[in-house]
């Protein structure tokens, strides 16, 4: 069996990565090393591992999956399609790459593997959204959340 049929078999571990990047794998794996690298972010997003409450909600790190900023189930599309907190950076992240309204991580990886330029305005979007839902996951811990309340952490 080959590596493909492997990937594409339905139901197996890391569906959601594979979803979004199986199409897309060759030109993932032959693209020019100036288009892009994978960051710790990037990851995050791809795999739908990381600081999603979503995801802390299933290994137990969150008694509920909703969003620290806006309240709505928080997870990989909700920070990249509809939380309000980052709307006017989406906009224009959505008008650079030319994407659909409602766009999947396989529309994000065919646009980003069409050039470096591409890559770096999806991948400083990631950044910025989920170094934000880091430091407010710190300051929750810390119990000092801007979101529980009113503060917004400015002395």
């Amino acid at each position: 069996m080959e590596w493909r049929d492997i990937l594409e078999k339905p139901n197996a571990p890391g569906e959601w990565t594979k979803m979004a990047l199986v199409p897309h794998l060759e030109a993932w794996m032959a693209r020019e090393p100036g288009i892009g690298s994978m960051t710790f972010h990037l990851t995050q997003v791809f795999s739908g591992h990381g600081c999603f409450a979503d995801f802390l909600l299933r290994i137990g790190k969150r008694i509920d999956a909703s969003c620290d900023f806006c309240g709505d189930e928080d997870g990989v599309y909700h920070v990249l399609r509809e939380c309000p907190l980052w709307d006017w950076q989406r906009v224009l992240m959505k008008r650079q790459l030319k994407l659909p309204r409602d766009f999947t991580l396989g529309d994000v990886a065919e646009v980003i593997l069409e050039s470096r330029e591409n890559w770096k305005v999806f991948s400083a979007f990631v950044e910025e959204a989920l170094r934000d839902k880091e430091e407010e996951r710190r300051r929750e811990r810390a119990g000092t959340s801007s979101t529980s309340d009113g503060d917004d952490g400015a002395e």
